[in-house]
C-alpha cells in the first residue's frame, strides 16, 4: 500500500453498520486521530474517501473530518488547561512538553503541535521550528516517558504473519472440523509448518482460558 495515501477508511454496511479498517502498523498517536477522523465522516452519514496527500485539493466533508478528529482528541478547553499546567514557568515551548502533551491526548506530536498552533498558544510556525531544529526524535520520547511508555500491542501483532485473532478463529475451525490444515494454510497464505506453530500458539493462549465463564451469545 502506497505510504502517501491515507489508508483509514470506513463503510456503512446494512449487515455491521459502519466499519471502519486502519492500517495498524501506523503509530498509535497517528491512529488515534485517524480513527476519529473516520468518526467525523460517519457523523456526516457519507462515504468516506481515499485521498492522495500529494494534492491540495480537498472536499468540504473532509475538512470537517480534520477539524473533528482535532476537537474530539483534543477539546480546546482541556488542551489550554493541561498547556498552562505543563508549561509553567517556562517561556519556550520545549521538547518535553511536546512529548507529555501528546501522550496524555494520545495523538502524535505533530498533530499536537499543530493544534496548539490552531490555538494560538504557540505561534504559527512551530512544529516546523521542530523539523528544521533536530526534530523531536522517539529517543527522546523514550527517554522522557520511560514506563510510561507501553508496548504497542496493535502495531507489533500488524507485523506478525498472522494476528492474533485471526489465529484464534483458525485455531477453532481446525479444532472444531471445519476446516483441514491444507485449507487454512492456502487462506492465510502459509507453509505448513508455519501453520502448526500459528495453531500451536494459538491454542496456548486458549488454554489459558479453559475455566473461564461460558458465552450465553
Amino acid at each position: 500500500m502506497d505510504c502517501q495515501v491515507c489508508i483509514v477508511a470506513f463503510k456503512t454496511s446494512l449487515c455491521f453498520g459502519a466499519c471502519r479498517s486502519q492500517a495498524c502498523h501506523h503509530r498509535r498517536g497517528r491512529r488515534n486521530l485517524s480513527a476519529a477522523h473516520e468518526a467525523g465522516h460517519l457523523v456526516t452519514r457519507q462515504p468516506a474517501e481515499v485521498l492522495d496527500r500529494n494534492k491540495s485539493e480537498e472536499t468540504r466533508e473532509e475538512r470537517y473530518a480534520h477539524a473533528f478528529s482535532r476537537c474530539f482528541m483534543m477539546p480546546a478547553r482541556t488542551v489550554k488547561e493541561q498547556f498552562q499546567e505543563m508549561t509553567a514557568g517556562s517561556k519556550r515551548l520545549l521538547r518535553q512538553h511536546v512529548i507529555l502533551l501528546a501522550h496524555i491526548f494520545s495523538v502524535s506530536r505533530e498533530a499536537l503541535v499543530r493544534r496548539l498552533e490552531e490555538l494560538k498558544l504557540v505561534r504559527a510556525g512551530a512544529w516546523d521550528w521542530f523539523e528544521s531544529n533536530g526534530r523531536i526524535t522517539d529517543e527522546q520520547e523514550r527517554e522522557v516517558l520511560g514506563d510510561r511508555l507501553g508496548p504497542d500491542e496493535r502495531a507489533i501483532d500488524a507485523q506478525a504473519v498472522v494476528g492474533s485473532r485471526l489465529a484464534l478463529l483458525a485455531s477453532a475451525a481446525w479444532r472444531q472440523g471445519l476446516l483441514s490444515e491444507g485449507q487454512i494454510a492456502e487462506l492465510l497464505n502459509v507453509n505448513r509448518v508455519e501453520l502448526r506453530r500459528i495453531l500451536q500458539d494459538a491454542e496456548l493462549e486458549g488454554s489459558n482460558g479453559d475455566d473461564a465463564p461460558e458465552l450465553l451469545a
